[in-house]
């Protein structure tokens, strides 16, 4: 049944980040944006680059990925439901630092990043909601350069898994397998299954081929390092 008198859903109800948004500015930055979905492996952004979009994730998980001298690459934050990729281009950086790779299948809204950053200009309590964000992603960054030093990979990949089930939803299982985790972390794939074994035993996860079930929440908080509960 067609409803011609129906109003588009506020893009405050789109994303978490755009609740500031003022109720007279709702519709030009409604027009801006479009939905999203992308598979799982999809790269959402190429370190290096200019990012012309930005990516508002309602749903799935994404790793932003670091890359050293060598080419390797490693995980450098975490993003999933509520946050957003991109955020170089909130600071106004000519390249992004890291890539950003989907997890899983993700759904969102995305917005090109010159006309954010206009809508910005025009919004304050937008830009100081977005310019917060982009400043926990460097904090976090920064937090997972000290945790990578100091602790173990048991306590790493628990801090981890913690924080995914966190975004997803502790019920919701986390399709990895030991070598992507492997991967995000730069570590021997050995390494973490020896890590996933011990989680086993006192079950607090159950693993199956490429998925990790959390069966005690708060027993893999206790095996965790705590590094990522305020990122």
């Amino acid at each position: 049944m067609n409803r011609p008198n129906a109003r588009p859903a506020p893009v405050s109800a789109l994303h978490r980040l755009f609740a500031s948004v003022a109720v007279e500015r709702q519709a030009s930055l409604a027009g801006e944006l479009r939905r999203f979905e992308q598979g799982r492996g999809a790269r959402l952004i190429e370190a290096g680059t200019t990012p012309a979009t930005v990516f508002f994730i309602v749903d799935g998980l994404v790793a932003l990925l670091g890359r050293g001298g060598g080419g390797e690459a490693a995980e450098t934050g975490l993003v999933g439901p509520g946050g957003l990729v991109g955020h170089a281009a909130l600071l106004g950086s000519a390249a992004a630092g890291s890539s950003a790779m989907a997890l899983t299948g993700l759904r969102g809204v995305a917005i090109e990043a010159r006309a954010l950053r206009h809508a910005l200009e025009d919004d304050p309590p937008l830009r100081r909601e977005l310019t917060a964000y982009a400043a926990e992603r460097l904090a976090e960054t920064e937090a997972l350069c000290v945790c990578g030093a100091l602790h173990s990979v048991e306590q790493r990949l628990a801090s981890w898994l913690t924080r995914a089930a966190a975004l997803l939803g502790p019920d919701r299982p986390i399709e990895l397998t030991h070598q992507q985790l492997a991967d995000l972390f730069g570590v021997r794939r050995a390494s973490v299954t020896t890590s996933l074994h011990m989680m086993e035993g006192e079950q607090s996860v159950r693993c199956r081929r490429g998925r990790i079930e959390i069966r005690d929440l708060a027993r893999l908080e206790g095996h965790s390092c705590g590094c990522r509960r305020a990122s």
